[in-house]
């Protein structure tokens, strides 16, 4: 009698003293990932050179822009471009000077796996339906993820479509490693993150 009700008194301790988790969620895509595509972004567009143009009014043809999640950024991106030169940006085709009509061809991010050491691995426990899992153990192992971007721009007289200039292919691509030796991690990566990080590599040592 007495050890059921040290049971009891045991149970509603834990029960008393559990704690909540607090509510998490992650968007859809992660913030590496979206930083991936933003440096990739802004690196063509700065590469296209728009502010040449910025002396007249220009109206841009976004018609052959694939709809995609980026591509609101990448429009003002390419209208920054202009904005930062002083330029002057017009709504309509017949009150601009100059039509520049972007395409993008590539906007898109890639990763790989390199493993050397023991995947994870599940083992059946006998006469019974449970796996037991053993982690995965990574000796050396690097995930790499990238963004790529190929954009290209005809460049037209407004009123005549007569044109300017054509810029074939613009190529911007930026890069997150995650890498881990002998059981540390650290990562290393071409992005911008100031704002979080100062050097490109970052040690976290268990």
């Amino acid at each position: 009698m007495k050890a059921l009700s040290g049971a009891i008194l045991l149970a509603s301790a834990l029960l008393l003293c559990s704690c909540a988790n607090p509510w998490t969620t992650n968007t859809k895509r992660s913030a590496v990932e979206q930083y991936l595509l933003a440096h990739t972004i802004e690196q063509a567009a700065v590469q296209a050179g728009l502010g040449k143009y910025a002396g007249q009014k220009i109206f841009f043809d976004y018609s052959y822009l694939v709809p995609q999640d980026d591509k609101q950024y990448l429009q003002g991106r390419l209208e920054m471009e202009i904005a930062r030169a002083r330029g002057i940006i017009v709504g309509k085709q017949e009150e601009a000077d100059v039509m520049i009509q972007p395409l993008c061809g590539v906007l898109a991010t890639d990763f790989n796996t390199f493993l050397i050491g023991t995947p994870t691995l599940p083992i059946p426990v006998p006469y019974t339906t449970l796996n037991i899992v053993i982690p995965e153990i990574p000796l050396f192992k690097i995930y790499h993820r990238s963004a790529y971007g190929r954009l290209a721009f005809n460049i037209f007289e407004a009123k005549t479509r007569k044109p300017i200039e054509c810029i074939p292919m613009i190529n911007a691509s930026s890069h997150y490693k995650n890498w881990v030796v002998l059981l540390v991690p650290f990562k290393t990566t071409t992005l911008p993150m100031k704002d979080t990080q100062e050097a490109d590599t970052d040690f976290e040592i268990l």
